[in-house]
């Protein structure tokens, strides 16, 4: 029996090189299993159109599709003649003192509460149930001197103890503007916080007291 040999370790390198190196293994990571295609079984000539009718041909209709769909409603347009012929109508019993014009709806017409008591009394002053106890006419006023005497006939009737003035301001038919100024500026001054303490409401007269050419003034007696 031999004695086995006995090598230092320094013969290892020789050894090494003796014998090949295996390759490293390197695990390969595991591939997600494809999805199964599902067979469509459609050949690939056919169209577009051709495809659509054989993808539809299990759908089944629902049958409320079938049914009649309501009918549109009419849009009448009102005649104008019939509107001319309706306002003339209008007029003619208003001038024969059968029919009756609100001037609230006309585009002349003017109200304003400047002191909050005012809304209590508008309904009242806007019926012309207020007696009016003197009057000023503003025609051919420029604004300097409309506001000064305009001023002046609210302190003298404040004094005298009245309670419902009117002020005729006019339609500004003449005016160089083509409107009416005085009428925009007087309810700009009876707004005002100064006048607020003499004034309750205001509001456009009646037809009979000039209509939208004049203001019933409400005043705060002392």
């Amino acid at each position: 029996m031999k004695t086995p040999a006995y090598r230092a370790f320094k013969s290892f390198a020789g050894l090494a090189r003796i014998r090949p190196r295996s390759p490293a293994v390197v695990p390969e990571e595991p591939k997600a299993p494809e999805e199964p295609k599902a067979p469509t079984g459609l050949p690939e000539t056919l169209s577009d159109d051709q495809l659509f009718a054989l993808s539809m041909r299990e759908v089944v209709p629902l049958g409320w599709s079938s049914a009649p769909s309501r009918p549109t409603p009419v849009l009448e347009i009102p005649d104008p003649i019939d509107d001319e012929e309706e306002g003339l109508c209008l007029l003619q019993e208003f001038v024969s003192g059968k029919g009756r014009f609100d001037l609230t709806m006309s585009g002349e017409y003017l109200e304003g509460t400047p002191h909050p008591e005012g809304r209590r009394w508008i309904g009242g002053l806007r019926k012309g149930r207020f007696s009016v106890q003197a009057h000023l006419d503003l025609h051919g006023l420029v604004a300097s001197e409309a506001r000064k005497a305009f001023e002046a006939f609210i302190h003298s009737s404040l004094k005298q103890g009245h309670g419902c003035v009117r002020v005729v301001h006019g339609r500004g038919k003449h005016s160089r503007e083509g409107r009416p100024t005085l009428k925009e500026r007087l309810s700009k001054w009876l707004d005002t916080r100064r006048m607020s303490r003499h004034v309750i409401a205001y509001a456009t007269a009646r037809l009979a007291d000039g209509g939208g050419g004049a203001l019933y003034i409400l005043l705060r007696r002392r």
